[in-house]
């Protein structure tokens, strides 16, 4: 795949679009929902959908979408092995996990502070979205607690499987942490190289776990267990109902489990990428969009930013919904320095586009 340019200019700005999959259809709405987030009445919703290579026929391809009443600051962050990770945001805990990097990754830094999104270095892919009345239980500090807003750090940094991440999730205590004066209900959707999925969500205390071709696709409330139940009454699904066109959380469910579905077999990785793009743009939320589905949900803010993950070519594509060039990092063009610590790229630039690998291994490093 041809990936080149990093900045644009009027004189370059044709060649800047190398990237075709993502450049050639923008004009609009950008993709990627879902993390935490400010004001107290402001919560977070988004989007995740798994395109398998056994369906596509080319590649392991997830896209996600953030959706946020205001902006996430969001920047692409590429973290060492080495580093020293385990923090919490909010009060202290009397027995907080820390841990080493032992994997390398490239990801979504939001709020200055959070891993939102992210891939690594062996494959696995993770991203973390919002669901409100997670309830994560009663503290024992009998077992070490990590951050409900670090899982996504925790087995990106850690794991090279969905298998090994859940199996390390269950070693230790997810806790409801406090950002921004708030808790935040979270849960997480993972996929590796090897083609599996699951979604771990905290429903009445205890870590609820949902794996393979059910977990493609994941939004926000109410869980995944009733969102699989009620994309039943749909007519692609055996159901009666049409297809819904509103932005709550169970209508970009339906939607994205239709769209996928209907995918045809892609003819390159690029295609497959493509084909999944045109999937989330049909469940994100345009710029002012208003939920007039009559439901309770209070997750219909605005996308603010996109990301393709092709985990069979080591790939991480992202797009700013205000920005109609993408950038994208190669894994593979990464230079992970042991210690190095976390290097931090600001992406809100508008003259930023194209390949940034070389411009991530050389960005300054997070303080």
């Amino acid at each position: 795949m041809s990936r080149s340019s990093t900045l644009r200019t009027p004189s370059t700005q044709g060649q800047a679009n190398a990237r075709g999959w993502l450049t050639k259809q923008l004009a609009g709405a950008a993709l990627l929902g879902g993390m935490l987030l400010a004001g107290a009445d402001g919560v977070r919703a988004c989007s995740r959908v798994f395109s398998s290579a056994v369906s596509n026929g080319q590649a392991m391809v997830v896209g996600r979408t953030m959706d946020l009443f205001v902006s996430d600051n969001a920047a692409l962050v590429m973290r060492s092995p080495g580093m020293v990770a385990g923090e919490f945001f909010g009060d202290a805990d009397p027995n907080p996990k820390r841990w080493t990097v032992r994997f390398g990754s490239v990801g979504v830094l939001s709020l200055e502070k959070v891993l939102s999104d992210g891939l690594n270095e062996r494959g696995l892919n993770a991203n973390l979205l919002y669901l409100d009345g997670s309830r994560y239980g009663s503290r024992s500090s009998d077992r070490p607690g990590i951050s409900n807003a670090n899982m996504v750090a925790f087995v990106l940094d850690n794991f090279a499987t969905v298998e090994e991440a859940l199996a390390g999730l269950r070693q230790i205590q997810v806790v409801s942490d406090k950002l921004m004066n708030r808790e935040w209900g979270l849960h997480l959707s993972l996929a590796d190289r090897g083609g599996d999925s699951a979604v771990v969500e905290y429903i009445d205390g205890q870590m609820v776990v949902h794996r393979g071709a059910k977990t493609a696709v994941m939004t926000n409330e109410p869980p995944l267990d009733w969102q699989l139940r009620n994309l039943k009454r749909y007519k692609p699904f055996g159901g009666t109902l049409a297809l819904p066109g509103d932005v709550d959380p169970p209508s970009r469910f339906v939607r994205g489990s239709t769209y996928l579905s209907t995918l045809p077999k892609a003819k390159s990785q690029d295609d497959a990428e493509a084909n999944l793009y045109g999937v989330m743009k049909n469940i994100a939320v345009p710029a002012g969009a208003q939920d007039y589905s009559g439901g309770t949900s209070v997750d219909s803010w605005d996308t603010l930013w996109t990301v393709i993950v092709n985990m069979s070519a080591g790939s991480y594509a992202f797009q700013l919904a205000h920005n109609p060039y993408p950038v994208w990092v190669d894994l593979d063009q990464l230079t992970w320095k042991p210690g190095g610590g976390m290097r931090r790229l600001d992406v809100q630039s508008p003259d930023l586009t194209g390949d940034v690998s070389q411009l991530l291994n050389r960005a300054p490093v997070q303080p």
